[in-house]
């Protein structure tokens, strides 16, 4: 197993070579029913990783309303976009220190893209991390 974790290293650090841009990983802490603000306990991390937008569809219930008889659909009707970063687990070596639900992900280098909410993060099972983002506030 030894051999195809250290292969799975190298092709992560040479996709990201190739496709990644640089991103900021701003810590919050948050009480229930209280306001997020930067976590003093843990550093905000710079790195590159690689940004994409995924496409998702949305089910959408159709309701026929005219007897109890006829049953309600599940239909796609609307595509929509499902932000996500992968980024190397190196920036991240303790799970302590990994992304939690409510820290803010910025590209400073990439102005037209606004900042994002972490709303969980995944392993993918190798060396990888993936974050899956919400846009914060309205798009301008």
């Amino acid at each position: 197993m030894a051999i195809f974790d250290r292969l799975d290293r190298m092709l992560s650090r040479t996709v990201d070579r190739t496709n990644a841009i640089s991103f900021e990983l701003t810590p919050y802490v948050s009480t229930p029913n209280g306001r997020p603000m930067p976590d003093p306990n843990r550093q905000v991390i710079r790195g590159k990783g690689i940004f994409d937008y995924f496409s998702t569809e949305f089910g959408i219930q159709l309701g026929v309303r005219k007897s109890y008889r006829e049953a309600n659909d599940l239909r796609s009707l609307h595509a929509g976009r499902d932000p996500q970063l992968s980024v190397d687990r190196i920036y991240f070596p303790i799970g302590v220190q990994e992304p939690k639900q409510g820290d803010i992900v910025s590209f400073p280098d990439r102005p037209e893209l606004p900042e994002f909410d972490v709303t969980s993060a995944q392993r993918d099972g190798m060396s990888r991390l993936v974050l899956m983002l919400a846009q914060r506030g309205a798009q301008g």
